[in-house]
C-alpha cells in the first residue's frame, strides 16, 4: 500500500478525496470518434525529461494500450496523428510501459473518481503535463481548464489543432493551453499563420527555422533542463514567443519522414 504524508492526506480529506497515487477525472465519449475513453491524473512522476509534473493519461476504456496501437483503436485518443504505430509512424511512447501500467491500475480500481477541479485544487502550485499519452483534444477542453486553473504552469501538445470536425471554439480554447503539434516546416507555417505556437518534430537532417529553438530538454540541446523548469510549451497564451522543435527520437525514430501539408 502506498504511503502518503499527513499533509497530503489532510489536503485530500479537505477536498473530500481519498489519498491516492492518481485520480480518474473523466470517463466518457471521445470528442474524436465517440468511443469511451478515460483520463487519469497521476500525482507523482519520475520522468527524467519532464521532471516531477502531474502526468495525465488519455486511454481507451475497452482496449489495452498495446492492443489499441496494433488494431488502430487508438484513433479514439490520438485521432489522425501521423506518428501512430498503426499508420507506420514514429511515436516515441513505449505503450507497454507507462500507459499499460496506468490502464491496469485503472481497471483494478486504483484511481478514485474525482472532478478535475478537485484534483486541480489538490495539486495547486504544481506543473501539469496535459496529455502525457493521448491527444488532449479527445477529452472536453473544460476538463483541462479546470485541472490547470491553480497550476504553476503546464505543457501539452495536440495534433488536432486543424481538425475541422471539432468545434472551432474548443480548438481555440485548447490552443491557449497546449502547443500545436506539427511535423514539417509547411505545417509550422500554417500553425503560425493561424496565430498558434507549435512544437515541431524534425528530421536530424533539417535545420531550425525562423523563430524556432531546439527543445532545451532534447538530446541535441544537451538536455540542459527539464520541462517543469523550461515551461515553454504552454500554448498560445504567449502568441508572440518563439516555438520549440525537436529531432525525432525514441525506438521508432527511423520511421519519421517529414510529411508536407497538402
Amino acid at each position: 500500500m502506498a504511503k502518503f504524508s499527513k499533509l497530503f492526506v489532510a489536503q485530500c480529506a479537505a477536498l473530500g478525496l481519498p489519498a491516492a497515487n492518481g485520480y480518474t477525472i473523466y470517463e466518457g465519449p471521445s470528442a474524436l470518434d465517440g468511443a469511451p475513453i478515460v483520463v487519469i491524473a497521476l500525482v507523482k512522476s519520475s520522468n527524467r525529461k519532464t521532471g516531477n509534473m502531474v502526468q495525465t493519461y488519455v486511454l481507451t476504456q475497452a482496449t489495452r494500450p498495446t492492443a489499441a496501437v496494433k488494431s488502430g483503436a487508438d484513433a479514439s485518443i490520438c485521432g489522425d496523428c501521423k506518428h501512430r504505430p498503426f499508420l507506420g509512424g514514429s511515436c516515441y511512447v513505449v505503450v507497454a510501459q507507462g500507459p499499460t501500467v496506468v490502464y491496469k491500475q485503472w481497471q483494478a480500481g486504483a484511481y478514485p473518481r474525482a472532478t478535475a477541479a478537485q484534483v486541480g485544487a489538490l495539486l495547486a502550485g504544481r506543473m501539469v503535463r496535459i496529455g502525457t499519452y493521448g491527444d488532449p483534444a479527445a477529452a472536453p477542453v473544460g476538463l483541462w481548464q479546470a485541472l490547470v486553473a491553480q497550476a504553476a504552469g503546464r505543457t501539452g501538445y495536440s495534433h488536432q489543432w486543424a481538425n475541422q470536425a471539432l468545434p472551432a471554439a474548443d480548438r481555440a480554447a485548447l490552443a491557449k493551453l497546449v502547443m500545436a503539434s506539427v511535423d514539417s516546416a509547411e505545417e509550422a507555417a500554417a500553425a503560425r499563420a493561424a496565430g498558434l505556437r507549435y512544437f515541431r518534430v524534425m528530421h536530424a537532417s533539417e535545420t531550425l527555422g525562423a523563430r524556432e529553438f531546439a527543445c532545451p530538454a532534447s538530446e541535441e540541446a544537451g538536455k540542459r533542463t527539464t520541462c517543469d523548469k523550461c515551461r515553454a510549451c504552454d500554448g498560445s497564451d504567449r502568441a508572440g514567443k518563439a516555438s520549440p522543435a525537436i529531432v525525432a527520437h525514441g525506438g521508432k525514430a527511423a520511421r519519421f519522414i517529414p510529411i508536407l501539408s497538402v
